[in-house]
This record gives C-alpha cells, sequence and structure tokens, in this order.
C-alpha cells in the first residue's frame, strides 16, 4: 500500500485567497512566532501537524486565518480532503522571510513540505529540543539538534545525484533510496513517520537498522 504522501495518490491543489482587508495583528508571543517562521522557511504545513507540532487548537488557528497570519489551502487527495497552511504575506515581511508563492509549486514540492513537517512531529515526540531551518534545494529543510545539523532531502519521483555532507533522507521506499546511499546519510522511510523510528544507515551497498 503506498504512503499517504506518495506521489502516486492523485492530487489536486486548490489555492486559497490571501484576506487583504483583514488586521494586520502583532505576533503575540514565542510560539507563534516560532512556528511562523518554521512554516515560512519550508512551505505549507497541514492541519493535523501545526497542532500535533504546536499545540494550536482550533480556535487558535482560525485566528491567525483571521489576522492573515496563515493563508488556508486545500489539498485533495483522492476523495478526501486535506487543510494545509502557509504564511500571509505581512507576516512573511515582518519575519524578514520571502514571500511564499505556493500557488505556483509543483504537487511534488506540496509534498516534499508536507513530509518534512510529518518528520518534524515524530522528532518532536522523540526528541523535543530542535530548531528548523531553511536549506538550499534540492534540500526541504534543514533541523538542528544542540550542534548538530542536518538537511532533510525527501524523495518522491525526482532522482537526484549524489548526495554530500550530514543528510536525512525520507523516501517511500528503500529501493528508491539506493542509488544515493553514503555513509553520512541516515533513511526514513514514509511509514517510519508515524512511530518511534530508527535510522537506516548504509553500510556495505545497503540500507540496514
Amino acid at each position: 500500500m503506498p504512503s499517504p504522501f506518495s506521489i502516486e495518490h492523485e492530487w489536486t491543489f486548490c489555492p486559497g485567497q490571501f484576506n487583504s482587508e483583514a488586521e494586520n495583528a502583532p505576533i503575540r508571543y514565542a510560539r507563534e512566532a516560532e512556528a511562523l517562521k518554521a512554516i515560512g522557511q519550508i512551505g505549507i504545513i497541514g492541519s493535523v501537524q501545526i497542532g500535533r507540532l504546536y499545540g494550536f487548537k482550533r480556535h487558535h488557528i482560525r485566528r491567525m486565518l483571521a489576522e492573515n497570519k496563515l493563508v488556508q489551502h486545500t489539498l485533495h487527495k483522492n476523495r478526501n480532503t486535506i487543510p494545509v497552511f502557509s504564511i500571509g504575506p505581512q507576516v512573511a515581511k515582518r519575519l524578514n522571510l520571502p514571500e511564499p508563492n505556493v500557488r505556483l509549486w509543483s504537487t511534488e514540492r506540496l509534498l516534499k513540505s508536507l513530509v518534512f513537517f510529518q518528520f518534524c512531529c515524530a522528532l518532536n515526540d522523540k526528541q523535543k529540543a530542535f530548531q528548523i531551518h531553511a536549506a538550499p534545494q534540492p534540500f526541504t529543510g534543514r533541523v538542528q539538534i544542540g550542534t548538530e545539523v542536518r538537511n532533510v532531502l525527501v524523495l518522491r519521483r525526482d532522482k537526484p545525484e549524489k548526495i554530500s555532507g550530514r543528510v536525512i533522507l525520507i523516501a517511500e521506499t528503500l529501493e528508491q533510496a539506493r542509488p544515493i546511499g553514503n555513509e553520512k546519510t541516515l533513511l526514513l522511510l514514509d511509514d517510519d513517520l508515524n512511530a518511534d523510528y530508527r535510522f537506516y544507515r548504509w553500510k556495505s551497498g545497503r540500507w540496514i537498522r
């Protein structure tokens, strides 16, 4: 059975509308600023993920939408509807981030953002203290745990060339990840993100735990 985030599902993205007349409300506390900055750096986050990772309840999310801190979009998977959020342009400007133009993103790029935040949810359950940062393409983002920093590369249909440096690779299958294995890379599969995960490591030409 394919992963919930598999590119093989039938996906349709319906971008939301920014309300230019909404109030320009201040960012109220540190957790809100942390969430908005992370979303702005990565792209989009799912409605379940934002609650799981940052503890936001529905009323908080509704207020952030009303204040244009978040913009809601809809991602359709087969017959299911998934609310997803990006940050508003006013918040991007306040946080010195580029304005997200997710309406022009490919399905693969949208899914990579969701997979990245799904990993962060699992990491939060296991690690608690970590930071999210932007990363250059082809990486989706970067995580920092103490002094250790790793870029996160999410594979969907794409097959990038060999990668270097300290990387966390997230793929749908071991076969998909085999061509770019190296000893500095840690691997997780989509299915690992729903449990107390253990990384695969590249040894003797194959991924093992």
